[in-house]
């Protein structure tokens, strides 16, 4: 049985503005054919396991055929296979995805289209440039400024009679040429050009000028490729309606801790801001936990949400029934923990927002019974400068994915909302032993400031309030 091809747009750059049912094939994804623009983000929505095969075009660089590609989507189709073209923009739109769709059906191999948002239309509006405007411009005209070979050539005789908004992808290399030859053929040199590079993506930069000026422009502020050519009088609007680039954290390089539903990064990102991630420790190895006689214990507080099973699982394998904890008192350490306790059905005697929490200190110290401190290795030297129980440590955690520390360069401002996320900051600086120097650290609570301030960083900034909202503000505060 053959599997199924899905050609489908991934949108001009801004992972977020690809469709729902684009989602949703791309997690049910078997093996994923991309390019070389598109957004790396939409990688985290694809299965563990799935195969990612890159044939992007490079320029200038000897790259993949497209009756190469082609074949590969046929052959992975007939293992049967679910096959994910992914395609910047829309895949009809100068995507040759018509082509691949084509030859899918000589093979026949079952195959869709899912459309995208394409950069002529979604590069323009994030730079405040309408396609089309009410008595100003009723039309709108897409070309590709990329062009075979010397002797294709545009009809300009054509494209000189058409009225309303000129849009020209993939021509930085032709700007010269396009602008000549439209102003050969009757354009006014005073005709307004944008040009748009990067569009949609927190990089965007933008620029406009006239036909007879914007080569000059270009040369002088070295705009490049990607770029959308865009020529008409809507481009007059690009200033007054440019909502991208006029955010509070347009463009800043920020680092957080990947977190896929958080709310800091959704914060972050609608303020502008260009985001690189670290990921989570939270890669478990379990470790072989020294328990005590049963009998002799008072007490447990449990400091992680991930050491409670681990030390249940440790019971089990002992022959220990779980229903002899029934005289022993149950505290815990961190929201997470306590609401995951209590949803078991475990009446907590203690319970603290976070291991220095002051109330749940001074609780601890009185009492004189045997306790002990259920917690992973990371946070045993944390717990020891707060309490004098003994800690049993039940795994260590590791990140769940390489460290790519080159991405770090450049960045402005480091944000880290609790105490997990900054160690796992610690722990990873000093596995790449990269270089933060004075980048400012915003974080949220004392207990995440303590465990910065153990590992020797300074420039941390505490946040007002105990919000991520805050967090947002105080990073406007010190990039805006």
């Amino acid at each position: 049985m053959t599997g199924l091809v899905t050609l489908l747009g991934a949108g001009p750059g801004d992972y977020e503005l690809l469709t729902l049912k684009g989602l949703r094939r791309l997690k049910e994804a078997d093996v994923l054919v991309f390019d070389r623009l598109v957004n790396p983000e939409l990688f985290k929505a694809v299965k563990a396991d799935c195969e990612k095969i890159d044939v992007g075009k490079q320029p200038g660089m000897p790259c993949v055929r497209q009756d190469e590609i082609e074949q590969i989507l046929i052959k992975k189709a007939q293992e049967g296979k679910r096959v994910v073209r992914l395609k910047s923009g829309d895949p009809y739109i100068f995507g040759r995805g018509g082509e691949e769709a084509t030859a899918l059906v000589k093979a026949g191999i079952a195959f869709e289209v899912i459309p995208g948002i394409t950069s002529a239309i979604a590069g323009l509006t994030y730079a405040g440039v309408p396609m089309t405007y009410r008595d100003i411009a009723t039309s709108f005209h897409v070309f590709t400024g990329h062009l075979k070979d010397e002797t294709e050539s545009l009809n300009w005789e054509a494209i000189s009679q058409l009225k309303g908004t000129l849009v020209f992808l993939m021509g930085m290399k032709n700007l010269t040429t396009i602008t000549h030859e439209l102003m050969t053929r009757g354009f006014d040199k005073e005709t307004p050009v944008a040009i748009i590079e990067w569009g949609t993506h927190p990089q965007q930069r933008s620029i406009d000028g006239t036909l007879e000026t914007i080569v000059e422009l270009v040369a002088e502020h070295q705009f490049k490729a990607p770029s959308i050519i865009a020529v008409g009088d809507v481009v007059a609007f690009r200033k007054e309606l440019n909502f991208h680039e006029n955010l509070p954290l347009f463009g800043r390089k920020v680092l957080i801790q990947e977190s896929p539903t958080g709310r800091l990064p959704r914060m972050l990102k609608d303020a502008g801001a260009n985001l690189v991630t670290f990921p989570a420790r939270n890669a478990v190895e379990k470790l072989s936990i020294d328990l005590p006689d049963i009998e002799t214990i008072d007490g447990i507080l449990v400091a992680d949400m991930q050491s409670w099973p681990l030390f249940i699982a440790s019971l089990r394998e002992k022959g220990i029934d779980v229903r002899d904890l029934a005289n022993i008192k149950i505290a815990a350490v961190g929201m997470h923990t306590i609401k995951g306790l209590e949803q078991a059905g475990i009446f907590l005697e203690k319970k603290g927002t976070q291991i220095s929490d002051a109330q749940l200190v001074a609780s601890m110290k009185e009492e004189t019974g045997n306790w002990y401190i259920l917690a992973p290795s990371h946070k045993k030297d944390e717990i020891a400068r707060c309490y004098d129980f003994p800690v049993l440590e039940t795994h260590h955690v590791g990140f769940d994915s390489p460290l790519l520390s080159e991405e770090w360069n450049g960045v402005e401002a480091i944000c880290l909302p609790n105490s997990v996320a900054a160690m796992s900051f610690v722990a990873l600086s000093q596995e790449t032993q990269h270089d933060w120097g004075e980048i400012p650290i915003i974080v949220m609570g004392s207990s995440t400031r303590e465990v910065l301030e153990a590992a020797g960083f300074t420039g941390i900034i505490e946040t007002d309030e105990p919000t991520i909202a805050s967090i947002c503000g105080k990073c406007q505060s010190i990039l805006g």
